[in-house]
């Protein structure tokens, strides 16, 4: 009886498991952006690499990959060096990669594509595949540069181009996820007071995975936001979590597919620092230097979190590896940050171990 019971309960646990990771395409409840160059040489902080991330990091993000109009790939410092994407890809993690054009050459890419004939985008979906090739098992790429704020930025029928984009996309490479980028700020705004026409989101939603809405540079720094770091819940600041709740269900975002982006470093009034010079070892450790900065706590964090899981899918943060991986703050763990949102989040596929 007792050996019927366990194989019953051995059965149920392990169909939860599967149920949980079968999932539509995305980066998982909980995916970690990371920047890479953080090294005593560099930053003046320890090396942190990508076998010392925490393992609960569902998916490792790669930001980014920029493709020109002559289809070379560079990387965010303009260079072809992909020596840490690679080092990414061999760590056995998932992977994905922002994937970037500036709003103009978005147009040039998305131009005629409406017929059957060669074009732009079969072209880029070539070069796609000779970077995929030489950069194997990447799982997802996540499009950036797809919102403008002026008539000379706009695409005539963009809803219509990006979802003929999308779909060839998604039949070149079957199994890669989709993912779009768009500022929370630049959805609350838009939305608020239209000033050119923009995407439907019902118009592409079939060829899109998930959505990543980024909220890293929500609202500047200023002494309101003190103590609950520029991405408050509520309240008088231009931007809030609960004004984009507002605006995504009006845009007709479908919840289980959004993703919520937050930094795990604080923010100064002083635009001048780096994120060496602006994280919380050095809030911790230097206090005098943080005297002007905005910061998170673990539950303005874990507000963060709740508001993920009840309006989304989960969360992505930027960048793991400057998120205190030493635990110079004597937290209850190193990664505070993430741990601190992750806390909040619904049961996951990640609890159960075999």
């Amino acid at each position: 009886m007792h050996s019927y019971y366990s194989l019953i309960l051995f059965s149920s646990i392990l169909n939860l498991t599967v149920i949980l990771s079968q999932d539509a395409k995305g980066p998982g409840i909980s995916s970690c952006i990371f920047f890479g160059e953080r090294t005593e040489d560099y930053c003046g902080l320890s090396k942190v690499l990508i076998k010392d991330i925490p393992e609960k990091c569902t998916c490792v993000i790669y930001f980014g990959v920029y493709m020109d109009l002559k289809y070379n790939a560079t990387n965010s410092d303009n260079t072809n060096d992909f020596a840490l994407l690679d080092d990414m890809l061999n760590s056995g993690k998932c992977v994905m990669i922002y994937y970037s054009h500036t709003p103009q050459e978005w147009a040039t890419v998305l131009a005629s594509i409406s017929s059957n004939e060669k074009n732009n985008s079969f072209d880029e979906m070539e070069a796609l595949q000779t970077f995929f090739d030489e950069h194997p098992k990447i799982a997802g790429v996540i499009l950036i540069g797809l919102q403008y704020n002026s008539k000379y930025d706009e695409i005539l029928e963009l809803s219509e181009k990006l979802k003929k984009y999308l779909e060839l996309m998604e039949k070149t490479y079957p199994e890669l996820a989709i993912g779009i980028d768009f500022r929370g700020q630049f959805l609350i705004d838009h939305y608020a007071n239209p000033i050119i026409k923009w995407l439907n989101i019902n118009d592409i939603d079939c060829a899109v995975d998930f959505y990543v809405v980024s909220l890293e540079f929500f609202n500047p720094c200023y002494a309101d936001l003190r103590n609950t770091g520029t991405v408050p819940i509520k309240g008088k600041a231009n931007y809030t979590l609960d004004k984009l709740k507002g605006v995504l269900q009006k845009a007709s975002f479908p919840n289980k597919k959004i993703y919520f982006k937050f930094k795990t470093n604080p923010v100064s009034i002083n635009d001048n620092l780096t994120i060496c010079d602006l994280n919380n070892e050095k809030m911790c450790e230097e206090p005098q230097e943080a005297c002007d900065w905005c910061a998170d706590t673990t539950v303005s964090y874990n507000e963060k979190g709740k508001f993920s899981a009840d309006n989304g899918a989960g969360f992505m943060v930027r960048y793991i590896d400057y998120d205190d991986p030493d635990n110079c703050c004597r937290c209850a763990t190193p990664y505070p940050a993430f741990n601190a949102i992750l806390d909040v989040q619904p049961l996951s596929s990640f609890d159960f171990k075999w």
